[in-house]
């Protein structure tokens, strides 16, 4: 993949921000019962919040964690679940309550105040929290997805390859239950931050908007060692849940060779991965990318309705 623009490319990495929203076809939105501004934990003594979207027909039982992050910010007015009598038409949500999935919209702690490790774990944490809550909301706490695009197909990624077992001898109870989910699919996300295209590397991101790492970690250590930290292809493991990438060809933002050397670093654990790539995408595309979602359906259902899938 070559650029003649590497200034010009290392602010679009900087942006990480979703497009505009498409939204979801004429045939009429899904219609869904919702509880808001569900409090899964809290920081600095403010709330981390979800809300819980579950469709009013053909539900499945299947429950899938919906991170709601543009550019590491995450907040009620962000893509997915805008709070501005739009979010019935948004294809994040439209493509999986039409699928029959119960959602957990998920807003994580946002950026400039908090970084990206501690999105990480806020994340984790809500996959915990609605593990712990499966009978409340009416899904199965054994089959558990995780989605979303750029950002939060970063932050997807780093759930799916972290998730633990849970500590029993925590306090808290929700800390107590697993962070595991059983499926993963990850709209064109930014997954090794040290190797960012071809011939960019994290130096010429740095480049040319200094400072701009700061802005991710708060504090500068050992860069690399902090990049690889939150870069999902390094956490890669033999028990990890079955990928699904998808990511347009001529994305400027994050170039599809994100995509690619994470299928490339499942394939090599041996892992269920599958790579769609949209010719002619960039960051998003529309109205093409709802037709991704009998993909996604297909995803989901094959690898959450089976009995033998990582716990």
């Amino acid at each position: 993949m070559h650029y003649q623009n590497t200034v010009g490319v290392a602010l679009a990495f900087a942006a990480f921000l979703v497009a505009a929203t498409p939204r979801a076809d004429a045939a009429g939105p899904a219609k869904y019962a919702v509880v808001e501004d569900v409090v899964y934990g809290h920081k600095d003594g403010l709330a981390l919040t979800l809300d819980v979207l579950t469709p009013a027909d053909g539900a499945k039982g299947i429950g899938v964690i919906l991170v709601s992050s543009g550019g590491w910010r995450s907040g009620k007015s962000d893509v997915p679940g805008a709070d501005d009598g739009q979010r019935d038409r948004e294809h994040w949500v439209q493509g999986l309550l039409q699928s029959g999935y119960t959602l957990f919209v998920v807003r994580h702690g946002s950026a400039p105040r908090y970084f990206v490790p501690e999105m990480v774990d806020d994340v984790r944490r809500s996959v915990r929290f609605a593990r712990l809550n499966a009978s409340r909301f009416g899904v199965d706490p054994d089959h558990l997805g995780i989605t979303s695009g750029s950002s939060g197909g970063h932050l997807s990624l780093m759930a799916a390859t972290t998730g633990d077992d849970g500590d029993p001898q925590a306090k808290d109870p929700v800390l107590q239950v697993s962070s595991r989910v059983q499926a993963c699919v990850a709209w064109f996300p930014p997954t090794d931050l040290v190797n960012w295209g071809k011939p960019l590397g994290y130096q010429d991101i740095e480049r040319g908007r200094p400072g701009f790492f700061a802005e991710i970690f708060g504090q500068i250590n050992d860069l690399e060692s902090q990049l690889r930290s939150i870069s999902p292809v390094e956490h890669v493991t033999a028990d990890d849940p079955p990928l699904l990438l998808i990511h347009g060809d001529k994305d400027k933002t994050v170039p599809m060779q994100q995509s690619e050397v994470m299928r490339d670093r499942y394939q090599e654990a041996g892992l269920p991965v599958e790579l769609i790539v949209q010719p002619g995408g960039g960051h998003t595309w529309w109205p093409g990318i709802l037709a991704h979602y009998a993909a996604v359906g297909d995803w989901f259902d094959r690898h959450l309705k089976s009995g033998d899938v990582p716990r």
